[in-house]
């Protein structure tokens, strides 16, 4: 085996029939543990493919959060065991290599990138809530979970709206489908998008919310139409600055991570080699 990968923006076309693609928002990353498994792409556009140590130590950056806007952030870690849950079988050696990546990914987040500051969706989310009495969340999945949490702080009161039937305990909960005979509220709110909702779905909840203070929208840039809504809007893109000027202080930590990575990245290479014939060459 020898592992390769392809990163690339999102929503590109597929290089490898049947290979495994790890898909986020800002990436798909496209796993084999062959190269050659590339080359079915066309000459003049063939991807060129990060092959054993340089793969390894691209995967443990991004799951550390290094190759995110948001430096350091955990969602990506979350994202990526989803990934490992919905490989087949026949791709089994991704999940012992993903296995060793977390291993290694949660070790390095241990000693060298915890403290940093902001280093959540939700926390990020939650500076843009000061003086907020309200929030109205959008979504009931992974990022909305997380998120969650955060925007009860300092007594908040919170409204979630999903599609679910079951709705959460802790929270006053609306079906998005049911979004039109909601009688409304004039109390101010901030709105939160974490789910992947068309814009004039979000624009019939914020009528609902007259008075919003702000809309925060965490969906990202995927062909969305703009939203028309009478609040400040705060984009994926606005938090993910906000919180670059804030890494200056981090610089001795990340360095000290890029380093560890470095260094297994390098034994993760060398794995091998210490019994290059196998097991015959210890009668040799």
């Amino acid at each position: 085996m020898a592992l390769a990968v392809v990163n690339r923006e999102p929503g590109s076309d597929p290089i490898a029939t049947g290979a495994p693609i790890w898909r986020t928002c800002l990436r798909e990353v496209t796993f084999a543990d062959d190269p050659a498994d590339f080359e079915q792409a066309g000459v003049d556009d063939r991807p060129h493919p990060l092959i054993e140590g340089e793969a390894y130590r691209l995967l443990l950056e991004i799951l550390c959060g290094l190759q995110s806007p948001m430096l350091g952030e955990t969602q990506v870690m979350g994202q990526f065991k989803v990934f490992l849950s919905s490989v087949e079988r026949e791709h089994g050696w991704l999940n012992r290599l993903g296995q060793r990546l977390l291993a290694d990914a949660r070790e390095i987040r241990t000693k060298y990138l915890q403290g940093l500051g902001s280093r959540s969706y939700g926390s990020a989310v939650r500076r843009y809530l000061d003086g907020c009495a309200h929030v109205v969340l959008i979504g009931t999945g992974k990022l909305a979970n997380e998120v969650l949490p955060f925007l009860g702080d300092d007594g908040r009161s919170v409204d979630q709206w999903g599609r679910t039937a079951e709705p959460p305990s802790s929270v006053t909960y609306h079906l998005l489908d049911a979004v039109d005979t909601f009688a409304g509220t004039t109390q101010a709110a901030a709105l939160v998008i974490a789910a992947p909702v068309s814009s004039d779905l979000i624009e019939r909840v914020a009528s609902c919310y007259p008075n919003l203070s702000c809309l925060i929208d965490l969906r990202g840039e995927m062909g969305y139409a703009p939203l028309r809504v009478h609040a400040p809007i705060v984009t994926l893109q606005d938090l993910f600055a906000r919180m670059s000027a804030m890494h200056g202080q981090a610089t001795r930590h990340v360095d000290a991570a890029r380093a560890e990575i470095a260094s297994r990245s390098r034994r993760y290479e060398l794995r091998d080699e210490l019994r290059p014939f196998g097991w015959d060459d210890l009668c040799a």
